[in-house]
């Protein structure tokens, strides 16, 4: 029988290195590794030392990937555009959204107001017949409503989704302003296009004809687009959502001091004197509560001999 406590007998008991009974001691004399019984990445052939994970370098502890380079500086919080002033740069959903509401809304009272004359002139002309010029009553349509007024819906677009925005938190008179200032877009758009247009029609008809189409049919175009372009941000001003009144007066409802604040504690319905009677009476009758107290010798006497 060995010693409880000789070294050979427990590291023959245990296994090698506590790895289980399965595997045996290694001879006398054999070089140990120091990943243990499997012999860790060792037996698969990983470089790795005895409390290392795999795969990190020899020779320090450690410490993880490193990336090459500084962390970003964080950027400076962005100052938000003053909301009275005529232009506010910069791009939003909302601003996108306004700007949608209002030149749309030109573009569907054109639409129904030049549908309106095409079914009144098709009484008398087919719609698809050719008069004048060579054109048909469908083609005036599509060019008087889709076509020759694009570079204003254009322009007043881009005006109002990135320079004169219809922001809810401006003034009624700022965003007027703005819509101005976008109809004013609107019409420049259409005289640089008139520029290409009047400079062939100029080769044929004379030096009138680019005036006309820089100057004459870019104002007659642009004013009346204006003047609905106001209305149409107004109701894009509306729709968004308007900024609301100012200060209330002192004494308006809904004002701090005009509600009565509720009673936090509801009155009491009993008299104390009668629950302090009450709880008294049930103390006497209830006796206290007493722990259990364990038996003095619960396993009997001593047995007889």
């Amino acid at each position: 029988m060995s010693n409880p406590g000789d070294p050979q007998r427990s590291q023959h008991d245990r296994g090698y290195y506590g790895a289980g009974w399965s595997q045996p001691a290694p001879p006398a004399g054999a070089p140990q590794q120091p990943g243990g019984a499997y012999g860790g990445p060792q037996q698969y052939g990983g470089p790795q030392q005895s409390g290392v994970p795999y795969g990190a370098p020899q020779g320090g502890p450690y410490r993880g990937p490193q990336y090459g380079g500084s962390a970003p500086a964080p950027r400076p919080p962005r100052t938000p555009a003053d909301p009275r002033r005529a232009f506010a740069p910069g791009a939003s959903v909302r601003n996108t959204a306004g700007a949608l509401i209002a030149v749309v809304s030109i573009v569907l009272v054109e639409f129904v107001s030049g549908l309106v004359g095409l079914l009144g002139a098709s009484f008398v002309v087919h719609p698809f017949a050719s008069y004048g010029a060579g054109g048909s009553l469908v083609g005036g349509f599509v060019s008087g409503v889709f076509a020759t007024p694009f570079p204003f819906y254009a322009g007043a677009f881009l005006a109002l989704a990135f320079l004169t925005p219809v922001d809810r938190r401006s003034p009624l008179p700022t965003v007027l302003l703005r819509a101005v200032l976008a109809g004013a877009a609107g019409t420049i758009a259409l005289a640089l296009v008139g520029v290409f247009t009047g400079t062939f029609s100029a080769v044929r008809s004379g030096g009138a004809q680019l005036l006309i189409d820089v100057v004459t049919r870019p104002l007659q175009s642009g004013v009346p687009f204006t003047l609905m372009l106001i209305a149409t941000s107004t109701a894009a001003w509306l729709w968004l959502g308007r900024p609301r009144g100012g200060r209330r007066a002192p004494g308006a409802p809904g004002t701090p001091g005009t509600v009565r604040p509720a009673d936090a504690v509801p009155p009491a319905t009993v008299q104390p004197s009668s629950q302090q009677g009450q709880a008294g009476a049930q103390g006497a009758q209830v006796p206290p509560y007493a722990p259990p107290q364990p038996p003095s010798n619960p396993w009997g006497g001593p047995a007889p001999r």
